[in-house]
């Protein structure tokens, strides 16, 4: 940041100079202004009132660092929604603090403000705020914090989102944006989300490495990096970490734990999906041979391998459970690397999900990514995409970029095996779009507990459930999302039509 702040006084310097020798100034916009004339949405200045950067002259760079682009947004303030406070502590992680630091660049150099807004208690209480708030011609926010699977298809559909994509002025190819983010805000052809590349990473496998020494276990290490990893080897050692300790009949130690969204893991470990994204939308994919091999094996894992597994009366359950050493693996998202597992007494390490026969590397299944939302109705919405796009670029560079997301998985993790496979993962986050078509999710994922409780195989279920499945995937394309949105508009005048 202090290079690009020292940049653009030498570029100041010597376009002062230029015009003290005669010669007319470079039309590259305003100089910064001053924080608290920013701050006050000032909008005086000698520069076009055009954000759009024009080209700088050869004199005003220099072979070290060339000069900033020059806008001028004219005091336009950006307002970013969400449920809680999204300000970034410039005193918090690597990441915070640099946003924090870009933000304030950006304010005093480009003449336009950041304003983080609270738009609601909770994420159905926001979306409800961005509904009517877009349908009643006032978009509460310009941008705004948003689950990948509430804003695809219905957001999107109902009006409520913006296409980025149409404005022309972002490209997602830049290192400041994150890949699997960008998949998830993806539909029909258009990008709808921005998310900023983190440190992040979605499920694999948490193992208790004291544990897997006091039984005997294999390094699971070992078996990664020798490529061994395999659906078959898991099934194995969650076999084989099973103990009864006390001799009761009961297991006091479980092998694996989980608490939900298995069946995606094997999945996309595997190379498949339930459905894929269409220019049309999504078609089902679940006849693939890929598909039908992650069935059988998860249909053969949860119905013969003794494991804890489900809500058991709190979603944090099993990540106690793992995290107070009664679990050898514990299948959950990286994010409970601080969360929970900072004052954990055992030792333990962190590896993908095992590899499928068909897969061809190892991947993170994710079932959300969390970007921003355009809304529809804003003011200069290219503007609003380029301040986005430039509060974004928190490092100069991909070096720095990589070195921020090193720093980060060190501090939460407990070994240099972790860090570097969690920087492999954090390329390879594959977000499903499935949870965002509530019902059709709803059926797959009873079909897919019809398997794991041994009340179907994997050709029953699809015999007996494919005309409604695709039927519902029909309905997909034809049904009234505007509707949708005016029930949440008028939530009274729906239910009196009801009645």
């Amino acid at each position: 940041m202090k290079k690009k702040v020292l940049a653009l006084l030498l570029t100041t310097a010597m376009a002062v100079m230029t015009v003290g020798c005669g010669n007319e100034p470079s039309q590259t916009g305003s100089t910064p202004q001053d924080s608290q004339e920013s701050a006050q949405g000032s909008t005086e200045s000698s520069a076009p009132e055009s954000s759009v950067p024009e080209e700088s002259s050869a004199a005003e760079s220099t072979p070290e660092e060339p000069a900033q682009p020059q806008y001028d947004f004219g005091g336009r303030t950006v307002r970013i929604g969400s449920f809680f406070d999204m300000t970034p502590d410039p005193e918090g992680s690597i990441f915070d603090q640099a946003f924090s630091e870009r933000i304030a660049f950006v304010e005093e150099n480009y003449n336009c403000n950041i304003e983080f807004v609270v738009v609601g208690g909770g994420n159905d209480e926001i979306i409800n705020n961005y509904v009517t708030s877009v349908l009643s011609g006032d978009p509460c926010c310009d941008v705004g914090y948003i689950l990948s699977y509430r804003l695809l298809p219905a957001l999107i559909e109902g009006g409520i989102a913006q296409p980025v994509s149409d404005l022309g002025v972002v490209d997602f190819s830049n290192p400041w944006y994150d890949a699997a983010a960008t998949e998830a805000g993806t539909y029909k052809g258009k990008q709808y989300a921005m998310g900023r590349r983190d440190a992040g990473v979605q499920y694999g496998i948490f193992w208790n490495k004291t544990l897997f020494d006091r039984y005997n276990l294999p390094d699971l290490y070992e078996l990664y990096e020798n490529g061994e990893w395999t659906w078959d080897k898991f099934k194995e050692i969650a076999l084989a970490g099973n103990q009864d300790t006390d001799g009761d009949g009961e297991y006091d130690v479980h092998g694996f734990n989980w608490r939900e969204n298995l069946i995606w893991s094997f999945m996309t470990s595997n190379g498949a999906n339930a459905v894929k994204k269409t220019d049309a939308g999504i078609e089902l994919a679940l006849e693939t041979p890929e598909a039908m091999e992650a069935m059988e094996f998860y249909a053969d894992f949860t119905q013969n391998v003794p494991q804890l597994k489900g809500w058991l009366g709190d979603w944090q359950s099993q990540i106690w459970d793992f995290r107070d050493g009664n679990s050898c693996m514990c299948y959950e998202a990286w994010w409970i690397s601080s969360s929970y597992l900072g004052e954990m007494e055992d030792e333990w390490g962190f590896v993908p999900f095992p590899k499928g026969p068909s897969g061809k590397e190892y991947v993170s299944y994710g079932k959300e990514a969390s970007p921003w939302m355009m809304l529809n109705g804003i003011e200069n919405p290219e503007e609003v995409a380029q301040i986005v796009d430039l509060i974004f670029q928190i490092f100069d560079d991909e070096e720095e970029w990589n070195e921020a997301i090193l720093a980060a998985f060190e501090k939460n993790a407990t070994d240099s095996t972790a860090v570097d496979i969690c920087l492999e993962l954090s390329q390879k986050n594959q977000i499903s779009p499935l949870m965002g078509f509530k019902d059709l999710d709803k059926m797959i994922n009873d079909m897919m507990d019809s398997l794991s409780n041994g009340e179907q195989t994997p050709q029953t279920a699809l015999e007996a459930n494919r005309s409604a499945l695709e039927a519902a995937v029909a309905d997909i394309q034809t049904h009234d999302y505007d509707a949708d949105m005016q029930e949440i508009m008028n939530p009274a005048e729906e239910e009196a039509a009801a009645q």
